[in-house]
């Protein structure tokens, strides 16, 4: 044969070779992709199989699973729960281990989750964020076990490839074989393996239509209709392995001869513990594997073990199944105190799918909120707590744990989220209780920031107003002072969602801060800087947490800036310090901010920060301990004079974050003059009459736009 046609012949015998092998793998793309387009109907919440979209069926509970509470976050691990199941897997890992046996746990996400978007619209919404699946995964992988989360695998391939039994919530073969491949390559980069992976040229591919699959039987006896499960199977085109005697109890095994091994590929001793669903895989490592013990059941057996001496233990953990792994329970653990059942004051609806949650505790406690469409948990240190669970469902069933430091997790508190239609309450809910009010959000995330054009246009008027109080009382000195919004103070207790598209650079208060700077007879004192400072030494927070205010011990840190400004040109108007107050705290029913949530504010309290002089106060102003603004008499005009020499005197103008400033402030001035709240009339005539020495400007951050 001469050159040329050799060259055709291997062309053609190369063409008929490709066209093997796609034969072979089309049935799997083309089965997989094609679309029934068929919707499905709302499911009916009790009933055992869920009917999904495009011929899938899936169950919504068993025996002893509930594939519909996983899903919805139902059902999840409490703190202990979940440390005593990682323990447990630890402890699996060491026996093991001290047999010279790496271990390799593989999560498995189940066909709800994948393949959520062909579940019904009404269970699809309900699929929460965080449940007992991403608890276990993410708690082994933090405890430092060999962990492989096959959900961002699935995800990528589950369109082109059917993973699943159409009716059956087990792995079909094509799972199995890109569930092996994706162990595989697990140990050959970590475990410094060198594992032959599946090829599907090594396969016939059948595709089938089956009516006596268990959700096919369960569906039709309970409705008469027969949906047919689809799948694949994957045969062998020359078996690499052979089936070994039982190696004990109900594990079986296999073990590749070595002529059939492939040069260059590692052929370990391998153990696989599964609870069945994952059962698919088994004949892609019956190819790779030396010897390959499949054992159905999650724990491993100590004969089999000894028996099989493994290289590799692999744990195949499926979502659904996760109620067969064993927990330790740790003796420690019995004998410690229960933390007290924590105590529900108060709920109400944030957003249409947000829910608030009041309640008392233990000090120094984790409150754990589970059941909602993800795990939430807040740290109390003084025995409240405030936290907003997402939700999925008109009606969800809610528990409230909590663990307090050195103790035991405490009995459940349980609490229903039942929406009838409440509207929007423009509260933010932030870590550890702490409340927000929405309108100082663009101040946090810095979407308002001003173009230079509207910087200077507040520089021009801010220079043209100083100039027309200057011109009718020379003396008299302009101050502004800028109440920090909360986010500003105590930007950590941003939920973690707003965190995150926080933009970096100048806010518009820093902006402000700096144009404002160098102008004649104004001074515009910076608050944000020594509050921010303050907070690190302070002895409590400085702001409330259920209010949008500022408390007693952060207006007292702002008064010490006015007053040490001030005390330059007149010593005597000194700020006194912290040590001439008392400083406490006490329950007070709650704030604004629990008031738009509808709340009870009878039911929630707040540990409120009290700084009252130890001497009274020659003012004669007497305060209460309720939030700010809860007592009219400060919204409305007050004067007052001080009988001590070498003080100043004021006119001020302010909102309602003066209320804890009038009893430090009125103490320094001869005479003080406190406008009615939120009046910032310009007094020409009154200035020119009493000459006072300073006109105080005050502006909670988010109102900056009240300058001018």
């Amino acid at each position: 044969m001469d050159l040329k046609s050799r060259i055709i012949a291997s062309v053609c015998v190369f063409s008929a070779f490709v066209f093997a092998v796609l034969a072979a793998a089309a049935p799997v793309y083309r089965h997989t992709v094609k679309k029934e387009e068929t919707k499905a109907s709302d499911y009916d919440g009790n009933s055992e199989v869920i009917v999904g979209s495009d011929g899938f069926l899936f169950r919504a509970y068993g025996e002893d699973s509930d594939e519909y509470g996983d899903f919805t976050g139902r059902n999840f691990y409490t703190s202990e729960e979940l440390e005593n199941t990682v323990s447990a897997l630890r402890d699996t890992e060491n026996m093991l281990g001290s047999a010279n046996c790496r271990s390799l746990f593989v999560f498995i996400p189940s066909k709800m989750s994948v393949y959520a978007d062909k579940l019904p619209e009404n269970v699809r919404s309900k699929k929460a964020a965080s449940n007992k699946f991403t608890q276990i995964t993410e708690a082994a992988r933090g405890e430092g076990l060999d962990v492989l989360d096959l959900t961002g695998e699935f995800s990528r391939i589950k369109n082109e490839n059917l993973l699943f039994h159409t009716c059956s919530d087990s792995l079909n073969d094509v799972g199995g074989f890109y569930l092996y491949n994706a162990v595989c390559e697990k140990l050959n980069g970590s475990f410094g393996l060198n594992m032959k992976k599946a090829k599907i040229g090594e396969y016939n591919v059948k595709y089938s239509l089956e009516n006596n699959h268990p959700l096919t039987r369960e569906y039709r006896n309970e409705t008469g209709v027969t949906v047919s499960n689809k799948t694949y199977t994957f045969e062998e085109k020359k078996a690499a392995y052979v089936v070994s005697q039982t190696v004990s109890g109900s594990a079986t095994s296999t073990r590749v001869p070595e002529e059939n091994k492939t040069d260059g590929c590692d052929y370990p001793n391998i153990c696989l513990f599964d609870t069945g669903a994952a059962g698919s895989c088994g004949k892609f490592f019956s190819s790779s594997a030396s010897l390959c013990v499949y054992s159905p059941k999650i724990t491993p057996d100590g004969a089999v073990i000894s028996a099989a001496k493994p290289d590799i233990a692999v744990f195949l953990i499926y979502e659904s199944e996760l109620y067969r792994l064993p927990a330790k329970e740790s003796p420690a653990d019995v004998d410690k105190e229960k933390t007290s059942v924590p105590s529900i004051k108060a709920s109400a609806f944030s957003d249409f799918d947000e829910f608030v949650i009041f309640g008392s505790c233990e000090k120094n406690c984790t409150v754990t909120v589970y059941g909602g469409a993800e795990i939430r948990s807040a740290y109390s240190y003084d025995g409240d707590f405030c936290i907003e669970v997402p939700v999925s469902d008109i009606v969800t069933g809610l528990t409230v744990c909590a663990k307090a430091d050195g103790k035991a997790e405490s009995d459940k508190a349980e609490v229903t989220a039942r929406y009838s239609g409440e509207g929007y309450k423009n509260v933010v809910v932030g870590l550890d209780g702490h409340l927000h009010y929405e309108e100082t959000l663009p101040d946090y995330l810095g979407t308002n920031r001003l173009s230079q054009s509207e910087i200077d246009g507040y520089v021009g008027y801010m220079k043209a107003k100083a100039e027309r109080i200057h011109a009718v009382s020379p003396d008299t000195e302009i101050i502004y002072v800028i109440a920090p919004n909360h986010l500003t103070v105590y930007p950590e207790t941003a939920p973690e969602r707003l965190a995150k598209e926080r933009a970096g650079g100048e806010s518009k208060l820093d902006q402000l801060l700096a144009a404002f700077e160098n102008i004649d007879y104004v001074k515009f004192i910076d608050l944000k800087t020594p509050l921010l400072e303050a907070k690190k030494t302070a002895p409590f927070r400085l702001y409330n947490k259920t209010d949008t205010h500022w408390n007693e011990l952060g207006a007292y840190y702002a008064y010490s800036e006015i007053m040490k400004y001030v005390s330059e040109k007149f010593p005597a108007a000194a700020p006194d310090p912290l040590g001439a107050f008392n400083v406490y705290t006490a329950d007070a029913d709650g704030g604004d901010l629990a008031n738009f949530l509808g709340v009870d504010l009878s039911a929630v309290k707040e540990h409120g920060v009290y700084v009252r002089a130890k001497n009274g106060l020659q003012s004669g102003i007497v305060k209460d301990h309720s939030m700010n603004f809860a007592n009219a008499w400060f919204s409305d005009m007050h004067e007052f004079r001080i009988g001590k020499e070498g003080l100043p005197s004021m006119i001020m103008y302010r909102d309602s974050f003066s209320t804890n400033l009038m009893s430090f402030l009125a103490e320094k001035f001869s005479y003080s003059r406190f406008a009615p709240m939120w009046e910032y009339p310009e007094e020409l005539d009154l200035y020119e009459e009493i000459k006072p020495d300073y006109i105080i400007y005050e502006f909670v951050e988010r109102n900056l736009g009240g300058l001018r």
